[in-house]
């Protein structure tokens, strides 16, 4: 994560979370008059598998250069129902002032479970069969600056795609807070999103008729499973790093990665990243560029 100090990376979540707060309002689970994808979506999350865990998208990945331009030797591979799309999301943003680039795409099983191998930072990757990188639809964003996250957070589903994992969500989400991860799910159910003003996981929650997933029995790697043992849903603090059961699965997210601090709440018990105290700081407004991501 390339940003200009600690104090302008607090700064920045302290405005990422209120973005979160109100464009990703948990919305009734009621679908009176919802649109629905002409066929059900891959729904993971660190409990839930893609559907067949190790193989890759049935239809082709298009190589794109960082600024999305179709290249033999693009290091980045997209499926190519996401293609024009993405394109036609960098160059709205670049009309808006913002030079947007691509940081990552695809990977594959065996790619995801090196990069889950190799990270030591807790919950900064996702485990091997869980991550959505392997759909070929979801892209990772180089962000010029704040003005740029909060574009993306507003104009996303212009062109049919959804954050993921928002500020103040990983209960839900099982990740950590991540404003430069897009998935293309479709310019309808993109617009249904951000018209309900929710995650596609809560989506998923209330109407799991539009989800589908695996149950991991097909993963070749010991990586993709993980029993909670002894954690608990209320989970437990470990310095900064937050440990939970989310839905059977042992789960853990670094809540400095966010500028956050892990706090038991006196109240339910539950732990959780909650905002760290304010520091005294100089403004600023670097750039944020992702490093390893689910």
């Amino acid at each position: 994560m390339n940003v200009h100090g600690r104090s302008s990376l607090t700064a920045w979540w302290q405005i990422a979370r209120a973005i979160a707060s109100s464009l990703l309002l948990v919305a009734p689970a009621s679908s009176a008059g919802a649109r629905e994808p002409a066929r059900a979506l891959p729904w993971v999350n660190p409990a839930r598998c893609l559907p067949r865990c190790a193989t890759e998208p049935d239809g082709p990945l298009t190589r794109l250069d960082d600024q999305g331009r179709a290249s033999r030797v693009g290091k980045n591979r997209v499926a190519a129902a996401a293609v024009e799309p993405l394109q036609e999301l960098l160059a709205a943003a670049r009309a808006a002032g913002f030079r947007l680039r691509i940081a990552s795409a695809f990977r594959s099983y065996k790619e995801q479970a090196r990069l889950f191998r190799t990270i030591k930072e807790r919950g900064r990757a996702a485990r091997p069969g869980h991550s959505e990188h392997q759909l070929g639809t979801a892209i990772d964003l180089r962000l010029p600056s704040t003005k740029a996250i909060i574009w993306l957070a507003e104009h996303a589903s212009d062109h049919g795609f959804a954050l993921s994992y928002p500020p103040g969500h990983q209960r839900v989400t099982g990740y950590r807070p991540e404003p430069w991860h897009v998935r293309y799910v479709g310019p309808e159910l993109a617009a249904e999103l951000h018209e309900r003003g929710t995650t596609l996981e809560q989506l998923f929650r209330s109407r799991p008729e539009l989800g589908v997933s695996g149950d991991c029995a097909d993963c070749p790697d010991p990586l993709s499973r993980a029993r909670c043992g002894t954690l608990t849903r209320a989970g437990t603090c470990q310095g900064t790093v937050f440990s939970w059961c989310y839905d059977g699965a042992a789960n853990a997210v670094d809540c400095s990665q966010s500028s956050e601090v892990c706090r038991q709440s006196s109240d339910t018990g539950e732990a959780d990243c909650v905002a760290a105290e304010p520091a005294a700081a100089r403004p600023g407004d670097g750039p944020l560029s992702p490093t390893h991501q689910p």
